[in-house]
């Protein structure tokens, strides 16, 4: 399993409601992305953002 996805069981239930500008057209074929794969908006951003900071090796700084 990779650390991105031990770090979301984590900080499952601790989340902070934030602003997010997008094109409203965007934004309606991202969340009906998310529908077709069976998960939500809110599941898939913190997915990519727990990816990128993988990427970046902040996440395993984060985890130690």
């Amino acid at each position: 399993m990779e650390n991105w996805q031990k770090a979301l069981r984590l900080l499952r239930k601790k989340e902070k409601d934030v602003h997010l500008t997008v094109n409203p057209e965007l934004w309606e074929l991202f969340r009906k992305a998310c529908k077709k794969e069976g998960t939500t908006p809110n599941q898939k951003i913190s997915e990519l953002v727990l990816r990128y900071l993988e990427e970046t090796g902040i996440l395993d700084e984060y985890l130690k």
